[in-house]
């Protein structure tokens, strides 16, 4: 449930599950072993992480901190010398065996599609859509990266909400009613900016809802976010169409002879 703190509105986290889900996100990002995470990379992402929901004043559960200091907790050790004995394990297997435990129990849910998951507790990357190509001469489109959309945002909302003092009071608030109007927006257009699937006249705690939206729908894989080279300017795209059954089947189908 939504919480008034004062003049600041806090929406609690959706987008991913847990702390867990948190780092297998970072896992496939990084296309880390798990045996083998480098604990100081994903600690640091990890917590930028928390930074960044903070920023934007979203709540999160106490779980994730949690997980934050058991992360800074392994980090701590791995700087202490080994003593040489046998039993010496390595810090690491004390977030990688509940990890894999929880890769497990997700491997058939549809968070994470047709990743395959590897004898060696690596991940396959997944071929990426290919980008939109532009006309000769105009700015390329890359993939955007998830601060380059989180600072689209503070800076969208900076623009427009200089005055923090808004009542959220009345608001009547719905992630997955924006998730349907951008889903709408985006099936009639293509691709829109990222700046135009916010209403010009929507109040802050609109905002809000709307960027959990953008990023709930991007984890479900139902739009692409591309960025202009140049300009920065950041796109949002439908997703690519699956090809029909029919196709399907006729390219698997065997030749007559």
């Amino acid at each position: 449930m939504n919480r008034l703190f004062g003049t600041r509105y806090a929406v609690k986290l959706d987008v991913f599950e847990g702390p867990m889900d948190l780092l297998v996100h970072l896992v496939i990002k990084n296309d880390m072993d798990i045996l083998d995470i480098p604990i100081a990379i994903i600690t640091e992402q990890y917590m930028a992480y928390l930074e960044m929901l903070k920023s934007l004043d979203i709540e999160f559960a106490g779980d994730f901190l949690l997980m934050a200091s058991t992360l800074t907790h392994i980090k701590s050790r791995m700087l202490l010398p080994p003593t040489g004995g046998e039993e010496d394990e390595d810090p690491r297997m004390e977030i990688a065996r509940p990890l894999l435990e929880y890769l497990r129990m997700k491997r058939a849910s549809e968070w994470l599609g047709d990743r395959e998951m590897l004898g060696t507790a690596t991940f396959v990357r997944q071929e990426r859509e290919p980008a939109p190509e532009p006309p000769a001469g105009e700015d390329r489109l890359v993939e955007a990266d998830l601060m380059d959309l989180v600072n689209a945002y503070k800076e969208l909302m900076a623009g427009r909400y200089r005055d923090h003092a808004v009542d959220f009071s009345t608001e009547k608030l719905s992630v997955r009613q924006r998730i349907e109007e951008v889903a709408a927006k985006l099936a009639q257009k293509g691709s829109v900016l990222f700046t135009d699937l916010f209403h010009p006249k929507e109040s802050k705690a609109e905002l809000v809802v709307t960027f959990l939206a953008i990023l709930e729908m991007a984890k479900q894989g139902r739009l692409r976010i591309m960025q202009h080279v140049q300009s920065g300017i950041i796109r949002v795209f439908a997703p690519m169409p699956e090809p029909p059954a029919h196709e399907e089947t006729a390219l698997h189908a065997p030749a007559n002879p």
